[in-house]
């Protein structure tokens, strides 16, 4: 049982009386040095009964009381939930039909548990309540005794191939190139491609390495597993990424590709020492997401036909700017997507090269060299570009060079980290460019978030009340039809599948290039750029909601007003 789950139960039990705030605070106390379940350490502390907790909790909650036996349960639902995940969890499925299983469960105030439940079985969840010992009992049952090992050699397996793998040290002591470690590394990667994950998280823990992935910019829980297979896990990681296996006292970085169902996917790896452990990150790179154009990334057809003719144009400089993990990359590459092709020589400057561009050259940066953006922009603008991109503007020296080859004939594409478009001519300045020099080259400032778009199966529509329009600006007279998540089997039962980008086009036109010669604030410029059609990154946001393409609540977590 999670923390969450016996929070909530204990709270429950105060305020219906069954036991007081001095005991529950005891029994916390209690819980905490003996790593028991908090409703134990009551029953064994005298507090309460066993029968009277299962009487309290069949009363207190809306679902069905069924009782539990081994004929019930379909065996086939069975394997839909992990061994671990099941023991960890005290729950087991019992039937599935259509995309609802039903799952038996011991304490339903666990919502922490019940959602891990659902996202680890994929389907959406029905809970019946039944008696700890009959879970217990059919858990022992149907998941035989085994271990990891036997658990990880059950597995459906995706075939997953490691390109250029290193081998390891023979004589090592951990079997990292052995049955189960191998398959269970090829099924956390295989399963992060087929989710969609950006990001897998390998994090030991006190008596458990938690396994994570980043989906649409959310991490959601993927696997618990014993700490014992920890240090064999990394190892293997390590060994496809050719890093030190014996070194786990420092930070170590490296990258390894794999094929799987016919696509490339690159992986880069981060290592970092805990105090449990080597906690490892893996950032995942499909790369087929290099061909996405920009008709795909979300813009507003005004913005997208701005956007084109301001590609056509032979030089100057166009900035992509917001917070890390904003999709910033992928608007770069969609559009040297868009420009281009034999006749011209395109040039990238990245740190480090994400996705394998076709008929483009690309440069890794290494400041462990000496090769920094502003040195390898020095020896590119020697390379006879037509096209540069420069994969973030970090310092004065990499500004005042991007800008002198915008002005020299080349078109230049780069990244700032500001709040919104209008922000990014003040920071300009404040980096030492002259007014005069953003006036001549700048043509185009687009800032950006990422939204998760709603699960087109399972969306729920509902009319929005005066309150909410009010919040994202609209008229509260006017008849709206907004969306919010469900979940689903298609959507991992998240309610949201796959992110749409959000964006805040501003072209330089010649009344905000006026303004470059006087100290205006960001404020000024919006409300003059608004003035001359742009259209405001939150305005847009409420325009994908009103379209039923993402929720309210989505673009109030993650789009600055």
């Amino acid at each position: 049982m999670s923390a969450n789950g016996d929070s909530g139960l204990g709270n429950t039990l105060v305020e219906s009386g069954i036991i007081t705030t001095e005991q529950l605070e005891s029994a916390i106390h209690i819980q905490k040095l003996s790593g028991q379940r908090l409703k134990d350490v009551l029953i064994g502390e005298g507090y309460t009964t066993r029968d009277q907790l299962k009487q309290f909790i069949s009363e207190h909650v809306d679902i069905p009381y069924v009782k539990l036996s081994i004929d019930l349960i379909d065996p086939e639902a069975v394997k839909l939930v992990p061994a671990n995940v099941a023991r960890n969890n005290i729950a087991i499925p019992v039937n599935m039909v259509g995309d609802i299983l039903t799952m038996a469960v011991s304490c339903p105030f666990d919502t922490a548990a019940l959602d891990m439940l659902a996202f680890a079985s994929g389907y959406k969840l029905e809970p019946i309540l039944s008696d700890e010992e009959d879970i217990l009992e059919a858990i022992e049952y149907f998941f035989k005794e085994g271990g990891l090992e036997e658990e990880v050699l059950s597995w459906d397996e995706d075939k997953l191939e490691v390109v250029d793998r290193y081998q390891a040290d023979p004589v090592d002591e951990v079997k990292i190139n052995e049955g189960p470690v191998v398959k269970l590394a090829n099924l956390l990667l295989s399963r992060a491609i087929k989710e969609g994950a950006s990001d897998i998280h390998i994090e030991p823990q006190e008596g458990l390495t938690r396994i994570r992935y980043r989906i649409d910019g959310v991490l959601v829980e993927a696997k618990i597993l014993p700490l014992e297979i920890h240090n064999a896990l990394v190892s293997r990681v390590k060994v496809i990424a050719n890093l030190d296996i014996t070194e786990r006292r420092l930070p170590q970085d490296g990258r390894f590709f794999v094929k799987y169902k016919g696509k490339d996917v690159d992986f880069r790896i981060a290592t970092a020492p805990t105090i449990h452990g080597e906690s490892v990150i893996i950032r995942v790179l499909d790369q087929s997401n290099a061909a996405v154009s920009l008709a795909d990334l979300g813009f507003e057809d005004d913005e997208l036909q701005k956007l084109m003719r301001i590609l056509e144009e032979p030089h100057g400089f166009i900035l992509v700017t917001g917070p890390t993990g904003s999709g910033k990359t992928t608007t770069l590459y969609a559009m040297l997507n868009e420009i281009s092709d034999i006749s011209r020589k395109v040039i990238t400057i990245e740190d480090p090269v994400e996705y394998r561009l076709n008929t483009v050259s690309q440069i890794t940066v290494n400041n462990k060299v000496g090769l920094d953006f502003a040195t390898i922009l020095r020896s590119v603008l020697r390379q006879d570009p037509d096209v540069i991109l420069v994969g973030e503007i970090r310092d004065r020296e990499t500004a005042s060079i991007a800008v002198q080859a915008a002005l020299t004939g080349h078109l230049l594409f780069s990244t700032l980290h500001t709040t919104g478009a209008p922000e990014t001519l003040p920071r300009l300045i404040e980096m030492g460019i002259e007014p005069y020099y953003i006036r001549e080259v700048v043509r185009v400032i687009i800032a950006q978030r990422l939204a998760r778009k709603l699960c087109p199966r399972c969306k729920e529509k509902y009319a929005p009340d005066a309150e909410l329009l009010s919040e994202l600006g609209l008229d509260g007279s006017g008849h709206y039809a907004f969306y919010r998540p469900s979940g689903c089997k298609y959507c991992n039962n998240i309610g949201y599948k796959g992110r749409t980008s959000i964006y805040e086009v501003m072209p330089m036109s010649k009344a905000l290039t006026a303004m470059m010669s006087l100290e205006v604030t960001p404020e000024e410029i919006k409300e003059k750029a608004v003035e001359q059609g742009m259209s405001t990154m939150w305005f847009n946001a409420v325009r994908k909601v009103a379209a039923g393409i993402t929720s309210a609540e989505e673009i109030k977590r993650t789009i600055p007003r």
